[in-house]
C-alpha cells in the first residue's frame, strides 16, 4: 500500500507541475518534467476570529513542504465562498522555507488591512497557501488537480478558514428584538425581549408571537460563550388549536445557531413539532436588537 501511494504521489506532483505550464511552454516527455510542490497538513490551530479583538486573536496552523524544494510561502485571503480566481486573492504575509515546515498565523486585524475592511461576525474568510518553489514556479489550489486536493491520504493543506464571532456577553445582549425572519410564523415585525443574567443563556419572552394558548412558555437558548454559538433544546412554546386540535402544545428545537450579542443579532434553524413528536419541518428564524 505504502508503495502504491508514494507512486500515486510522484504521479500527482508530476501533474501539478505540468498544471502549472505556461502558455506557449512544450510539454516534454512526462519522464523529463520537474516535479510539483504543496504543502501538507502538520496539526491544525485555532480558526476563531473574535471580531471584538481583531489583533489579539488570531488562527494557526501548521504545514510542511512535498515535493520540489521551496523558498517560501504566501498566504492569501478572500471573503469566503472559496475561488481559484487569483485575481481577487489579497496577500497577507509571507514565509521564508526554514526546515521545511511552515507555522502560519493570521491575526484578525491582517486580515482586515489585506482586504480593506474588517471581519464582522457571521463571516468566514478563506486563507490560501501558495508555495513558491526554488526554481520559481508557483503552485496553489488554481493549478492543483482536484482529484489530488480532495484526497484525504495526500493531507494537503492548500486552503484554510478563519471564522468571526463574538463572545456572549448578557448585559449587551438584554433588551427588545425585531423579528427579522419567520417563515414558520410569518411574525416578521413583531417584538420578543431577551433577558439573560449569565454567559451561557438567554431566554425569549415570547419566541412566535402568533402561538395560542395551552402552553404558551418562554423559550430557553443555550450558548457557548466564547463563540456566541447558540442551540434551542426541545421545549414547548405554544400552540395553534385554531388550526386543529393536533396542533396543541407545540415544541421547537435547533442547532448551529448563533448569538452575537455584540451587533445584537441572533440566528437559527428551528424544527417545529407536535406534541406526538411528529415533524412540521425546520424553518429559520432570526432576531435583531433595536
Amino acid at each position: 500500500m505504502k508503495k502504491i501511494i508514494s507512486s500515486l504521489f510522484y504521479t500527482a506532483l508530476v501533474a501539478i507541475a505540468m498544471s502549472s505550464c505556461q502558455k506557449g511552454e512544450v510539454v516534454q516527455d512526462v519522464n523529463s518534467l520537474s516535479i510539483g510542490s504543496y504543502v501538507t497538513l502538520v496539526s491544525a490551530g485555532n480558526n476563531i476570529i473574535d471580531a471584538t479583538n481583531l489583533a489579539g486573536s488570531k488562527v494557526a496552523t501548521s504545514v510542511k513542504e512535498y515535493g520540489s524544494a521551496q523558498e517560501k510561502l504566501i498566504v492569501y485571503v478572500t471573503k469566503a465562498p472559496q475561488t481559484n480566481d487569483r485575481t481577487l486573492w489579497k496577500k497577507v504575509k509571507e514565509y521564508t522555507n526554514n526546515g521545511g515546515t511552515y507555522n502560519l498565523e493570521v491575526t484578525g486585524q491582517e486580515i482586515a488591512t489585506a482586504l480593506g475592511t474588517p471581519p464582522g461576525p457571521g463571516e468566514t474568510y478563506v486563507l490560501y497557501n501558495q508555495v513558491i518553489t526554488k526554481d520559481g514556479r508557483k503552485f496553489d489550489v488554481s493549478n492543483t488537480l482536484p482529484d489530488l486536493a480532495t484526497v484525504s491520504q495526500y493531507n494537503l493543506r492548500l486552503t484554510w478558514n478563519a471564522v468571526v464571532v463574538c463572545p456572549f456577553i448578557p448585559a449587551q445582549a438584554n433588551g427588545t428584538y425585531i423579528i427579522t425572519r419567520d417563515t414558520w410564523d410569518g411574525s416578521v415585525g413583531e417584538l420578543v425581549r431577551i433577558t439573560s443574567t449569565q454567559n451561557t443563556e438567554a431566554v425569549a419572552n415570547v419566541m412566535f408571537p402568533y402561538a395560542e394558548q395551552p402552553g404558551i412558555a418562554p423559550v430557553k437558548i443555550t450558548i457557548t460563550p466564547a463563540s456566541g454559538a447558540a442551540t434551542v433544546q426541545k421545549q414547548t412554546y405554544g400552540s395553534y388549536v385554531s388550526f386543529g386540535p393536533q396542533y396543541a402544545r407545540m415544541t421547537c428545537e435547533g442547532t448551529g445557531g448563533f448569538f452575537f450579542s455584540c451587533t445584537g443579532t441572533f440566528t437559527i434553524n428551528l424544527t417545529h413539532k407536535l406534541a406526538d413528536g411528529t415533524g412540521q419541518g425546520t424553518y429559520p428564524y432570526h432576531l435583531k436588537k433595536r
